[in-house]
């Protein structure tokens, strides 16, 4: 059975593959902070509750993962959310990150946008990765 997106296991395999993107080593190399990535809930799509998954990531690895604590998403440096349908065409590749940004489909939730901003091209290594991780929707 596929691994459902926003899980334990598909944030493992965000870590797997994010360590195996050469580019992302690169670009992310003066990196020190951890991410939290937020999906809303969306019974449509199968998601009854929001999710949200912990990234430690540090100078172009990532160093772990799990499901993200009320406690992380109050200090991880970064928490990045959107709702279920937006994360299903951003890990799919029909939008964007930047241009999901830009729309307001993908918000800053906790951190800054100048910091961010200065970081983009590991962002999109992020994103890609979390892409190739392989994760499913349950509908």
């Amino acid at each position: 059975m596929p691994t459902e997106v926003f899980t334990d296991e598909w944030s493992r395999a965000c870590c797997r593959a994010l360590n195996e993107r050469p580019n992302y080593a690169a670009v992310a190399a003066d990196w020190r902070d951890a991410v939290v990535l937020v999906m809303g809930a969306d019974p449509a799509l199968g998601i009854d509750a929001e999710r949200a998954v912990y990234l430690d990531l540090y100078e172009g690895a990532c160093r772990g993962t799990r499901i993200a604590t009320p406690e992380d998403r109050a200090s991880a440096p970064f928490v990045l959310r959107a709702e279920a349908e937006s994360w299903r065409r951003i890990l799919s590749g029909d939008t964007d990150p930047v241009s999901a940004a830009m729309r307001g489909e993908l918000r800053l939730e906790r951190g800054s946008l100048m910091a961010l901003a200065m970081y983009a091209p590991a962002a999109r290594e992020m994103l890609a990765a979390a892409s190739e991780a392989g994760g499913v929707f349950p509908r």
